[in-house]
């Protein structure tokens, strides 16, 4: 019998391991890994929405006037894109890591939403085709890339937050905190923002070249 028992055993623990493997192999998504980056799409996707339907009740010469792309230097257009995308990527460090500031955080890809939808529909209803092409050159590339690098950053400020007050209500003084690796992926997400900003300032400065409004 204690033969048998042993085998049993052994097939149990052989069949847990194959349901562990199963498991493991089986593609499965993490809302809560991931969630930073699902609340940066909604809410951008309802920035937009406000930002069309609030061109669309306050279309005026003023406000089209504000809105007209005007050419500039490709120099011009990077140090000016550089300085708000990295005060947004500065201001998303501290609200994520804050967790005061966590909860209000997502009203940054609002704000962004807005303003793109604003200047979208802007190209879109004076400029017909002409301004649909404007908006895929140079509102797309920017708005998809800037808002990647910030849900990133939101989810590494939020990681970063979280395993302070972990360290915070431990008793275990020996434990030790290392934050060179979040140094170095916030540096590597530093890069990412001016590589937006460039590739922002060199599309609109090479659509101006080809295409005028």
């Amino acid at each position: 019998m204690q033969e048998e028992d042993l085998v049993i055993f052994e097939n149990d623990i052989k069949k847990e391991k194959k349901e562990k493997k199963k498991k493991k192999n089986k593609p499965s998504f993490d809302f809560n890994e991931n969630k930073s980056i699902i609340y940066t799409a909604l809410f951008y996707s309802f920035g937009l929405f406000i930002g069309a339907y609030f061109y669309k009740i306050s279309s005026s010469d003023t406000l089209n006037s504000l809105l007209k792309p005007e050419k500039e230097s490709m120099l011009n257009l990077f140090i000016s894109n550089f300085c708000i995308y990295f005060s947004l990527f500065v201001l998303v460090v501290f609200l994520g890591f804050c967790l005061i500031g966590y909860p209000i955080i997502n009203i940054i890809p609002t704000v962004i939403g807005i303003v793109t939808g604003i200047k979208s529909s802007y190209l879109y209803l004076n400029y017909s085709v002409k301004g649909i092409g404007y908006s895929l050159v140079m509102l797309v590339p920017y708005a998809a890339l800037l808002l990647t690098v910030l849900s990133f950053t939101i989810k590494l400020s939020s990681q970063l937050s979280k395993q302070l007050i972990s360290i915070t209500k431990n008793t275990d003084e020996h434990k030790e905190f290392n934050i060179k690796p979040y140094i170095k992926k916030y540096l590597l997400l530093a890069l990412c923002i001016t590589v937006t900003a460039l590739i922002d300032a060199s599309l609109t400065a090479l659509l101006f070249t080809v295409v005028t409004i």
